[in-house]
């Protein structure tokens, strides 16, 4: 059995004598064709083109807000890149046109000395050109204890000089600390031509000892490290005893004796054991004994100061009860 074939041209030539339904049936049915049609051919591609516009609408108005506030702080770091420049100008200007390897070493010496440390050595070694300026390295080593020696680091970044700390080395050497460290200097390219300006130091960091303890000392030996207080100059024209040639650091109290009203305080460096009243001489620092107690002695040392006056400070030996 086969199906009747649709004939749409008879279809259409009846339709006209149809009745009014059904010509609004067949209207609307080929309408709805129509709609159907148009949105599949036309309408989704133009709706997916819609949806990527609105998606890279919002992904510009994103950029749009970044850049916006990038703008608005460009201003400020344009301000702050030239303050930067005017610093740079300013340090650079402030190096010096040549090598000051003479003060540099003076300063040095005079640093130490002025801490109550032993210089070992100070051994200038070859210069580093870089960019636009020289380096000069200086190879130090100074023995002391340990707040001299963080006094005298700090002290370094106070010169009126450029200098910095590198490589720093801290080791136990006896009963003092031994500090390697290399100290650098600058000056600038003579090709720049550029003469050095007068520059405000900035703040630098100043160690002060006071109520620290030396972490390389046991707690029972502990003393509070003064200052110093102003003092009268020493005799240079004394003769200097054999006790002081060595650090007082060497020294280890290990005793007293009593001779009628006569008190003295036994100290041993190494093997050998002296024997000191008050008033003797101990120390490279003109160190002076000052009081002898049966747990302790008091001394007093002279050291010069970073402008060249003197300054006395107190130290104290601590009987060693396991001596």
């Amino acid at each position: 059995m086969s199906l009747p074939r649709l004939d749409l041209s008879a279809l259409t030539h009846n339709a006209a004598h149809w009745p009014l339904p059904g010509k609004v049936l067949l209207g609307g049915a080929l309408t709805g064709l129509l709609f159907v049609v148009g949105d599949l051919v036309y309408l989704s591609p133009a709706r997916e083109r819609l949806h990527q516009t609105e998606v890279q609408e919002v992904v510009l108005k994103q950029q749009i807000a970044q850049k916006t506030a990038l703008a608005a702080g460009l201003e400020g770091r344009a301000r702050q890149m030239e303050l930067m420049q005017v610093k740079v100008d300013r340090l650079f200007q402030a190096l010096p046109a040549e090598s000051e390897m003479a003060g540099l070493l003076e300063d040095i010496a005079r640093l130490a000395l002025a801490n109550g440390l032993l210089i070992e050595s100070v051994t200038p070694l070859d210069e580093q050109p870089q960019a636009f300026y020289v380096e000069q390295p200086v190879a130090v080593g100074v023995s002391g204890a340990y707040h001299d020696l963080a006094m005298f680091v700090s002290a370094l970044g106070g010169l009126s000089r450029f200098a910095t700390a590198h490589e720093v080395a801290l080791r136990p050497e006896g009963r003092l600390l031994r500090l390697e460290l290399l100290v650098k200097s600058y000056w600038r390219m003579p090709a720049g031509g550029r003469q050095a300006g007068v520059t405000t130091p900035d703040a630098r960091f100043v160690y002060d000892s006071s109520g620290l303890r030396d972490p390389f000392a046991p707690l029972a030996v502990q003393t509070d490290h003064a200052r110093g207080r102003p003092a009268r100059a020493p005799d240079l024209t004394r003769p200097r005893g054999a006790l002081e040639a060595y650090a007082v650091d060497q020294f280890e109290m290990v005793g007293t004796l009593s001779r009628g009203v006569q008190a003295f305080v036994l100290l041993r460096m190494a093997s050998t054991v002296h024997r000191l009243a008050v008033g003797d001489y101990l120390g490279p620092d003109h160190g002076r004994v000052t009081a002898i107690y049966a747990g302790h002695v008091e001394l007093v040392e002279l050291f010069p100061d970073e402008q060249g006056a003197w300054l006395e400070r107190p130290r104290t030996l601590v009987l060693n009860v396991n001596s």
